[in-house]
């Protein structure tokens, strides 16, 4: 059995972008590397034929995604494969290059250009194809001019944008596009045979959802030119009669998505007069007429997988609508499963097993998702709809599970003083032996509503491979269990769920008295980065400390923020003006003065959701009253670091975390 090193993360296969074939014959999926020599990821095109069983690898240039069945045997894909594709993308010319491939076999080709930078799209009808794509409120009007004046004013803009930016809203800049001020995702009709872009949408909407039914489209959006808020807008637009049709409703609602579902719509959407960051939103059905919407299924659950892992890359389908049943993937305890909602009534499909089911589709009656199951990673299962048989179908990590000294998590349960059932999890270290003392980290999710289950989790396997505990739970405020158990606003916030960490750790101390109680540590990410600046301001026990992409300071937090101006005031429960003890009350920087423990910061300097300046503050501050602290900046990374960021910069950060711990935790 092997050590599991940092560089294994990288030796893990990651799936994502189930499709399936419109006649449900074959599924395409992607199968994603981190590549440390190139430090960048590889993606590939993968085919499974549900009548053979058989998978094989479709394409090998590594820059596949985004995929889309055109008809039963070619799939569609953006990329740039000629160098003249290359460079004017490279000169930032809004236009995305389409390819297809058939799955037959062959070489991929060209079939057109799309004259701006489209994220995702879907074939329509005749020649048409419904497409999802940035547009740039500031930019002039490109439609006039040709390819020589498209380059010579973005080489202008370019120069302007390296000396200056103009912000006029909120939000101006969001976590991971960058600057965004005055720029939307808009939607449009693309027609082949014209090379002709159509907008839809609004310049001033960004498009949140939308879906595609025969020739009719439905979209919803927020649109705003000040300040973002989250009322959305709803629209059908017909293919056919190029009409728009706003679709008007009794309140106003925040709409998380829409799909068809007959002669009616099926929304999730919250009351805009009820938005908070921890409320589940409820399913609707909409007729196409508008009005007062209906409840479609009873119950209080998130769509979706909040399942966490540091495995997985790429994205996917977590809700469809299949022969007039709606088909969601919802997370409930520490798994989430796979369920279908029809007449209101709600029933489970895939097997109760733990683990995570990040995304699938149906087709023909055929179901295929990616899911890591039974403490595993992630493979691709087909559900026998009839019958609820779960199969595995791939064995990409099959390997690494077998080579690697994998120590899997172990549940339990727990009441924190409070009476509230909680759930826990343990991993012991690689090699572990009854008698002997062992350093141990506590990890803290982000969210908080997020969940962290008994899946392979990269970082935790490689801090057990280096002979610590870890242990981890899920607190009030986690997903999985409801609204109530999720909302921690207000008074409750940092406090409740300070508890809970601090009962859990007395726990694992009492069932384990293996671990050093001398040399326990503490780390998390976002929110968890939050809590774990709270805790070394609020006790001595962890004898060392690394917080990630953390807030310290929440009236800075709220002010310069993606999110911050409305999630960050509902987490707390008021604004800065009307109460600002009670912002200042629940920053770790407050209490800067009690720290004494070592923190490490890991921060980004794109991280626009929670942002460098909170780090800095805190950083400064621990100097000032002369605690040990490093900072570890990465350039070019934002929020999602430990789970997207280039390999080599993954690799740094388990290199920094690692080292600060074994400096403090194992030294005598």
């Amino acid at each position: 059995m092997q050590k599991i090193a940092k560089e294994s993360l990288f030796d893990i296969k990651f799936l994502s972008e189930v499709r399936l074939s419109p006649d449900g014959e074959h599924a395409a999926f992607i199968v994603s590397n981190g590549c440390i020599k190139d430090n960048k990821y590889q993606n590939f095109i993968w085919i499974y034929n549900f009548s053979t069983a058989h998978i094989f690898k479709l394409t090998a240039s590594g820059e596949e995604k985004n995929i889309e069945w055109l008809d039963n045997e070619n799939l569609i894909f953006p990329a740039s494969r000629d160098e003249k594709e290359k460079e004017k993308i490279k000169k930032g010319l809004p236009i995305t290059f389409y390819y297809s491939i058939s799955i037959k076999g062959g070489e991929a080709e060209k079939i057109f250009e799309v004259p701006a930078k489209a994220s995702k799209l879907k074939a329509a009808c005749d020649d048409k194809f419904v497409v999802l794509a940035g547009f740039d409120n500031n930019m002039k009007d490109l439609s006039e001019m040709d390819d020589a004046g498209k380059e010579k004013y973005f080489k202008e803009l370019g120069e302007a944008n390296s000396a200056y930016k103009i912000f006029d809203e909120i939000p101006f800049w969001q976590n991971g596009p960058g600057v965004t001020n005055k720029k939307r995702n808009r939607l449009y009709i693309f027609d082949e045979k014209t090379n002709s872009l159509k907008a839809i949408s609004a310049p001033l909407m960004n498009v949140i959802d939308w879906a595609l039914e025969g020739s009719k489209v439905v979209f919803t959006g927020v649109e705003f030119d000040s300040m973002m808020v989250q009322k959305s807008q709803l629209y059908t637009y017909d293919l056919n009669t190029e009409k728009l049709t706003k679709i008007e409703l009794d309140k106003d609602y925040a709409i998380g998505f829409v799909r068809f579902f007959g002669d009616k719509l099926v929304l999730s959407a919250r009351a805009y007069d009820t938005i908070n960051s921890y409320a589940n939103s409820k399913l609707y059905t909409l007729p196409l007429s508008g009005g007062v919407p209906e409840i479609f299924q009873e119950g209080d659950f998130s769509i979706g997988n909040s399942v966490g892992s540091d495995c997985k890359y790429g994205g996917g389908d977590a809700y469809k609508i299949h022969e007039n049943k709606f088909y969601y993937i919802s997370t409930r305890g520490y798994s989430s499963h796979l369920f279908k909602s029809e007449k209101g009534e709600e029933t489970q499909l895939s097997p109760d097993v733990t683990g995570g089911i990040d995304c699938f589709d149906l087709a023909d009656g055929k179901c295929l998702y990616v899911a890591a199951r039974n403490k595993g990673l992630q493979e691709l299962y087909e559900l026998d709809l009839s019958t609820g048989a779960e199969k595995k179908v791939s064995d990409f990590n099959g390997e690494w599970l077998k080579n690697y000294a994998v120590s899997y998590p172990e549940h339990f349960t727990f009441k924190n003083r409070d009476g509230v059932e909680l759930d826990g999890f343990i991993i012991k270290p690689a090699g572990y032996e009854e008698g002997k003392k062992y350093p141990a980290i506590l990890d803290i999710h982000g969210g908080p509503k997020a969940t962290y289950g008994d899946i392979v989790y990269h970082e935790m396997q490689l801090w057990a491979s280096g002979g610590y505990f870890v242990f981890y739970t899920n607190p009030r405020g986690s997903d999985g269990k409801g609204t109530e158990f999720a909302n921690i606003v207000g008074e409750r916030y940092v406090n409740w769920d300070y508890n809970d960490f601090m009962d859990f750790t007395d726990k694992v101390l009492e069932i384990y008295p293996q671990i050093d109680v001398d040399n326990v540590g503490v780390t998390g990410g976002s929110y968890g980065g939050l809590m774990v600046n709270w805790m070394v301001g609020h006790t001595k026990r962890f004898k060392a400390a690394a917080t990630q992409r953390s807030i310290t300071n929440f009236v800075s937090k709220c002010l310069t923020t993606d999110i911050g101006y409305y999630h960050n005031l509902d987490q707390i429960g008021t604004d800065p003006w009307t109460d600002y003890e009670a912002f200042w009350n629940k920053s770790p920087l407050k209490y800067a003065d009690k720290v004494t423990t070592p923190l490490l910061f890991i921060h980004s300097d794109q991280d626009y959701r929670c942002y460098m300046a909170d780090a800095f503050q805190m950083f400064t501050a621990l100097k000032m009253f002369g605690v040990d602290t490093r900072m570890c900046l990465f350039h070019g990374e934002n929020h999602e670091l430990s789970r997207s960021g280039k390999p080599k910069n993954r690799l740094k950060r388990l290199e920094e975390i690692t080292g600060w711990f074994d400096k403090y935790l194992k030294s005598r």
